[in-house]
């Protein structure tokens, strides 16, 4: 009988502990599912209005992570993946913004240079399917105008790509393996002409000097 008793409370114990498990694997999920929510909603929010409430947003990121960095391993396996991507997606699109503080690019202006190089002013919302062009437009109008650009200038070249980059990495899996890799291409190339640029001007920087 006394084994029989213990047997039931062990049993009882294991439903318990099961149960509390399955109600903070339960909670977590809820946590990523409000997160990922916030995400979307940010991310169709015009970047005009994403920079206006930047402190907000940053505030809210934190306040939405906090538990969900404290229980990644009580996520499933693609869910962890998951949030690992969309945090990634976030440190970009932060490093974005705080490169336009620490620049202090004016709103109209960049309005301007992004409706130029890439035909939208809404970058964030450029479709998958319109992702190539936008890229080859910006890529276009860097080569015709980059020998006359000032440092400022490159400043927000510089911003606009990095706001198409993002949102490449929003859309990737909607993406075509042609697009990705003529993408790819035109990141590269970008990557380069920005560091010849950085090499002239250490090169007349050191004549300057001499």
């Amino acid at each position: 009988m006394k084994k029989k008793t213990t047997w039931l409370l062990t049993l009882l114990l294991a439903g318990f502990t099961f149960g509390a498990q399955a109600q903070s694997q339960s909670q977590v999920e809820k946590d990523l599912n409000d997160f990922r929510a916030w995400m979307r909603q940010k991310s169709g929010m015009a970047d005009s209005t994403i920079r206006a409430e930047w402190p907000t947003v940053k505030k809210e990121y934190k306040e939405k992570t906090y538990t969900l960095d404290q229980n990644t391993k009580k996520l499933s396996d693609s869910s962890r993946a998951e949030y690992a991507t969309m945090k990634q997606r976030y440190q970009e699109w932060e490093e974005r913004n705080e490169t336009r503080k620490a620049v202090d690019l004016e709103g109209r202006e960049l309005d301007r240079w992004e409706l130029e190089m890439t035909g939208s002013a809404q970058i964030n919302r450029i479709k998958p399917a319109g992702l190539r062009d936008a890229f080859v437009q910006a890529l276009d109008y860097t080569r015709v105008n980059r020998r006359n650009w000032t440092l400022r200038d490159w400043d927000y070249a510089e911003f606009v790509i990095g706001e198409l980059n993002t949102r490449k990495a929003e859309v990737l899996d909607r993406l075509n393996n042609g697009d990705k890799i003529k993408i790819a291409a035109l990141q590269v190339e970008f990557a380069t002409l920005k560091k010849g640029r950085e090499a002239k001007d250490a090169y007349n920087n050191m004549r300057e000097q001499r």
